[in-house]
């Protein structure tokens, strides 16, 4: 199976770049620390901007594009018109009986309009750091790594930035941090297998096994992933632990957790399946972005619906199952 994202990263004008022979420059969406849902203790997590899927119950809408992109809360703005002043590329219009709209697609990231915003009205998604940059905010937390926690790199998609992500994983292992990333694994299998070596876990997205459900609701097939997998598994160097958005009437059917089951009973390094129940916490983001929300009708499901549909999953040797 081939792969091609090379056109979707020159269309979005892709940040990453080897800036010297010592650091490689990526795009973040942010950094968050002490976080103890993102792998093993408490982590540091640093979430990558841009993803090649498109999930319809995504619930961080920022972090799809590689592009710079601003949110604006409404609620907040009083259309005081300072923003679009000091915006150098002329993409802010502030009206006071249209009220306020971007051009979007040609921010630059300045941060100028969030700034100076007097009522904190406007975020700027994504910034440009250096490897060595990420890695040097990554070392102020090393007092918790050393009691269980480490590095975790997130998304958007890590696989969407290989050459950033390999690095930053690299000096962090040097430095003798605990590594691991969150993946729907959809790359290149050249650009994953040299990370392995730098990450004795790793946590996969596994959505849903029909190829064609699969590509309705995120916008691709799913043959890479599930060969990723495989690969993965078979290289033994990383224990895998797949992670199943839980969503109603999307993947929610038995026949899909029967087919994921009898799919992870081949791995040999699947160590747990974790349920993720699906949430709506990402709805604000969609208003801020001026984006549809999806699924509004869906609502979070209960624990007892969530037992039912994956009791197939509870049948797989010597691995955890967990809900939460």
């Amino acid at each position: 199976m081939t792969l091609s994202l090379e056109p979707l990263l020159q269309a979005l004008d892709k940040p990453e770049k080897v800036v010297n022979k010592m650091s490689v420059v990526g795009r973040v969406l942010r950094i968050e620390r002490s976080s103890n849902k993102d792998g093993f203790g408490l982590r540091t997590v640093v979430f990558f901007k841009g993803c090649p899927l498109r999930c319809e119950w995504c619930s961080t809408p920022e972090s799809q594009s590689l592009r710079y992109e601003i949110g604006i809360m409404r609620s907040r703005c009083t259309l005081c018109g300072k923003c679009a002043e000091v915006c150098p590329e002329n993409i802010i219009q502030c009206c006071p009986d249209k009220g306020i709209s971007v051009d979007k697609a040609l921010c630059i990231g300045c941060n100028k309009c969030k700034n100076i915003c007097p009522h904190d009205a406007l975020r700027v998604y994504g910034r440009d750091m250096s490897s060595d940059e990420v890695i040097a905010e990554i070392s102020k937390d090393d007092i918790f790594f050393h009691h269980g926690g480490g590095l975790t790199l997130s998304g958007g998609e890590v696989l969407f930035q290989p050459l950033f992500a390999k690095d930053i994983l690299k000096k962090s292992f040097e430095l003798g941090i605990d590594n691991t990333i969150e993946t729907c694994a959809y790359g290149k299998w050249e650009e994953i297998s040299p990370m392995l070596d730098y990450l004795p876990t790793i946590f996969i997205d596994l959505k849903l096994m029909d190829p064609a459900k699969h590509k309705f609701y995120t916008g691709v097939d799913n043959a890479v992933i599930l060969e990723n997998i495989r690969k993965i598994d078979s290289s033994n160097k990383t224990k895998i632990t797949i992670r199943v958005p839980f969503i109603p009437s999307v993947n929610d059917d038995t026949e899909n957790y029967e087919q994921m089951a009898e799919f992870s009973s081949k791995l040999n390094n699947l160590s747990a399946v974790e349920i993720l129940p699906y949430h709506r916490l990402g709805i604000e983001t969609y208003r801020n972005l001026g984006r549809e929300i999806p699924f509004p009708d869906i609502m979070p499901p209960t624990k007892k619906d969530i037992l039912k549909k994956i009791k197939p999953l509870n049948d797989l040797k010597d691995v955890s199952v967990r809900v939460g």
